[in-house]
């Protein structure tokens, strides 16, 4: 109860924002929008963008031009509003109907029903959203663009499925072990040449449609027809011992191993024999010398076999994780063998504790772990503590000293939503480090839970005072990362300046734009921009009286260059702090500037005759970026990330790419490209006219301005 009653104070929402793991690199998402302006269309890419999302958008009024876009690349979505015009989005599905198509339309309207979205899902549309309520917008779109890459994944998994099937036939063919598959029907499908060769069959001879019992002797027919229509029922191996019969009427025992399987794209029955053998899952190969308890390989096979009966439902258990705290100081104390004989006493403990209906396991060093067969994740909560409790009560004699140890344990339900079995594993594990981490010290228990969706949880004002807050308590601090060029140096060192929340040094640190961008509120937005450029003017002055010229990039949100007090405001503090103007370049989000041209061009000309340079960043991802270009003529431009991350992941060069670079050279406005990662893309840049690099494979943003650009 405690522990939720603190997430709802401002430093727990603080700590609770900083903690979320954030991505470098914002996923590409590559929209069509049909039957939208342009100004209709950039409002909805800065909201994307601001949900760390990198929207590549472009606009489609006809038929012609959408099925034009279509032969041009793979979209994940379509954005069209309810309007009636010569080409409309019930049509649009159509054809996406037609060419067999998966992208999803989510259709805008200006106020949303129950009757305008039962008419949008009969036209096959995704949902139906009001332009209005932005953030279920938001959501709906990571939802749909979720879906979709489920269902591509799923179609991966298809086919991968189909040449594992065809991998597996091939091994069968070549297996030294006589196998045939078997229709539910216990009918023969298959066959392979080992299983002809035991029983006196000719290879070639035509066997399939054929019982089993046929090869099995009189006096075991019954026991084979009960382990077939065992293993129907079960998801795990049936293993039975048999007496198989040759065509020429020889008898030989044999162990035959029934499982469910695939032939030729149908579920069905594989049966594997063994002659002569006794197949023993106790055999010795199966525990760990040290604790007599299974191994890891017996553990992790165990665990995949419950995960595959789970996944139906109705077969629901529990993985426990069982971390011993002290164990690497116990290895330093008593050596590998004092410490083997502290893991067989609790062992021992265990096999007391634990049914023999559950899987006890070591899996490395001091780690165990329990496959807890119950579908009450109480009881394995139960299991936990009494194991936690029993651990810390054993004295054990190690060459007449007494040792004490205790555990954390990590526990992970599997049911029928339950991941790969190696992913359950490493829950398992990670609610186990909680228990030690954090101040605790172990000896604990953890029911591992999935973080809550970001995406669902909207920033509320509470998180805003936090950021105010934050600001009259001096918790934010900038950083910096140089901006290199590809071809000559200007003489100056060049940094992009990045706002950080902080609460303390040790933490990688928020940026507010995150979430401010999407969000109303003007006061908070220049506050904080007039925070970051008086911070850089500082900075920059320091580097002055070292005799260091550095020119600076600033970003700013729409409500600063929107206020028309602003450029008074940087006129004073240009000449307050002694800077010249030519070291600062403000950068704007091209699609902010779509929304605002007026007050753009406003501000854009008043920059010029402070003589503060001006960059448009996020470029070429608005329809209006030609217009954008030739109206505010900015001095620098910085590409779109997704631009770079498409250069990066294929080997063909975007020709609209590579003509926007050449249109920018002839207009002679600088170009940077952000997100370069490594070597080969820097020469594909540089091959394409690009000017100016950024990226971690420089230098990661940091502290200082200390980048060696001549060296």
């Amino acid at each position: 109860m405690s522990g939720q009653a603190a997430t709802g104070t401002p430093d727990a929402l603080l700590k609770r924002i900083i903690s979320e793991k954030r991505q470098r690199l914002r996923k590409n998402v590559h929209i069509l929008f049909l039957g939208l302006t342009a100004e209709e269309a950039d409002p909805i890419i800065t909201l994307l963008r601001g949900a760390r999302l990198a929207p590549r958008g472009q606009q489609v009024q006809s038929e012609e031009e959408f099925n034009e876009a279509l032969s041009e690349r793979a979209w994940d979505l379509i954005l069209s509003p309810q309007v009636e015009g010569k080409f409309t989005a019930k049509e649009a599905s159509q054809v996406l109907q037609r060419l067999n198509k998966d992208i999803p339309i989510i259709q805008l309207v200006p106020k949303n029903s129950s009757q305008k979205l039962l008419q949008g899902l009969k036209a096959r549309m995704a949902t139906v959203i009001s332009l209005d309520e932005q953030e279920l917008l938001l959501i709906q779109i990571r939802r749909q663009l979720e879906h979709l890459e489920n269902r591509r994944q799923l179609r991966i998994a298809e086919a991968q499925l189909a040449e594992a099937e065809k991998h597996c036939q091939q091994l069968a063919a070549l297996s030294e072990l006589p196998i045939s598959y078997l229709s539910y029907d216990f009918i023969s499908e298959y066959i392979n040449p080992a299983f002809c060769e035991l029983f006196g069959l000719e290879e070639n001879a035509v066997s399939q449609g054929e019982q089993l019992d046929k090869f099995i002797a009189m006096k075991d027919r019954d026991q084979l027809k009960t382990s077939l229509q065992e293993a129907l029922e079960n998801d795990h191996p049936i293993k039975a011992d048999l007496t198989g019969r040759r065509i020429d009427g020889t008898n030989f025992q044999a162990a035959f191993s029934i499982q469910h399987a695939r032939y030729l794209h149908q579920d069905c029955l594989q049966v594997i024999i063994s002659p002569d053998s006794r197949q023993n899952d106790k055999s010795f190969e199966n525990f760990d010398p040290a604790t007599r308890l299974y191994d890891r390989d017996y553990m992790i096979n165990s665990l995949e076999k419950a995960v595959h009966k789970a996944l139906p439902g109705g077969a629901d258990c529990s993985l426990l994780y069982v971390k011993f705290d002290n164990y690497n100081s116990l290895q330093s104390e008593l050596g590998a063998t004092g410490s083997d004989i502290v893991l067989a006493d609790v062992a021992e403990l265990f096999r007391n504790k634990i049914n023999k209906a559950h899987i006890c396991a070591r899996l490395e060093g001091g780690v165990f772990a329990v496959l807890f067969h119950d579908p009450n994740p109480e009881k394995a909560l139960k299991l936990a503590d009494l194991l936690c409790q029993s651990v810390t009560k054993l004295n054990i004699n190690v060459t007449g000293t007494t040792v004490q140890t205790s555990c954390s344990i990590g526990i992970c339900t599997i049911n029928d939503n339950a991941p790969h079995f190696m992913e359950l594993l490493n829950r398992a594990r990670i609610a186990a480090d909680e228990v030690g981490s954090k101040g605790h010290k172990g000896n604990g228990v953890k029911l591992f839970e999935l973080a809550a969706d970001d995406t669902d949880d909207g920033i509320d004002n509470s998180a805003i005072n936090t950021i105010c807050d934050a600001l009259d308590n001096d918790q934010f601090r900038i950083l910096f990362q140089p901006i290199v060029g590809l071809t000559t140096a200007n003489g100056l060192g060049n940094y992009e300046v990045f706002l950080r929340l902080n609460k303390n040094d040790s933490e990688e640190g928020l940026s507010p734009n995150v979430f401010l961008t999407t969000m109303d509120h003007a006061e908070t937005s220049i506050r904080l921009d007039k925070w970051v450029i008086e911070h850089a003017f500082i900075r920059i002055a320091e580097k002055l009286k070292e005799q260091q010229r550095s020119r600076v990039f600033i970003n700013l949100t729409a409500r600063f260059y929107q206020d028309s007090d602003v450029l008074n405001w940087v006129a004073d503090q240009l000449k307050a702090y002694r800077i010249p103007a030519d070291l600062i370049v403000f950068q704007v989000s091209e699609s902010d500037l779509s929304t605002s041209q007026a007050q753009a061009e406003t501000f854009r000309a008043g920059l010029k005759k402070l003589g503060c340079k001006f960059c448009i960043k996020h470029f070429g991802v608005s329809a209006n970026r030609e217009l954008l270009r030739k109206k505010l003529r900015p001095d620098l431009v910085k590409l779109d990330g997704s631009f770079i991350q498409d250069l990066n992941t294929s080997t063909d060069t975007d020709k609209a790419f590579a003509a926007m670079i050449k249109e920018l050279k002839k207009s002679k406005i600088i170009s940077i490209a952000p997100l370069v990662e490594d070597t080969r893309l820097m020469g594909r840049l540089w091959k394409l006219g690009v000017d100016y690099i950024q990226g971690y494979y420089l230098q990661p943003p940091g502290k200082e301005m200390d980048y060696d650009f001549f060296d």
